[in-house]
């Protein structure tokens, strides 16, 4: 037995406490407020700063809110409609070049760099040797046959 007298519960048994921690700093205004913060541009991290949070305590608010999520979600949209038009009335020059940067970043679905190669090989049957030909035709790997040799040219741009 110990040799003091325990006077009160311990934090975890004690029905007074607020369960599961410290309270949540959530409020459901916060939904029209990242709304009207990336509507100006701004992003998800600075909008957190903004209301004095860190950027992990609003994605949970994310998965804890549905409400959050689908206001977040709108927000997203509608910054990138805020960074579409700054674009569109930059000049040439940095100004450009950040927005594009900036959409990149935001909306990397439709504003990636998509990057196009094409390859096309004409092999004729004279071209291969026999060991070459009876690999083809009994399904071997062609890194069990070896390199087909061939000509290629270089197509431009």
């Amino acid at each position: 037995m110990a040799p003091f007298r325990q006077t009160t519960l311990p934090a975890h048994l004690n029905p007074a406490k607020h369960a599961g921690g410290r309270p949540t700093d959530y409020r459901p205004e916060y939904c029209d407020a990242v709304i009207a913060a990336m509507s100006d541009g701004l992003s998800l991290s600075a909008f957190a700063g903004l209301i004095g949070q860190g950027r992990d305590t609003v994605y949970k608010w994310i998965r804890a809110h549905s409400e959050f999520s689908d206001a977040v979600s709108r927000a997203r949209a509608a910054r990138v409609l805020w960074l579409e038009r700054k674009l569109l009335r930059s000049r040439k020059g940095a100004e450009t070049t950040a927005a594009i940067f900036a959409l990149k970043n935001a909306d990397p679905t439709e504003w990636r760099d998509l990057k196009h190669t094409e390859h096309r090989h004409v092999v004729s049957a004279d071209m291969l040797t026999d060991e070459q030909l009876n690999a083809i035709a009994s399904g071997a790997s062609p890194a069990d046959v070896g390199v087909i040799e061939g000509d290629f040219e270089r197509l431009e741009d």
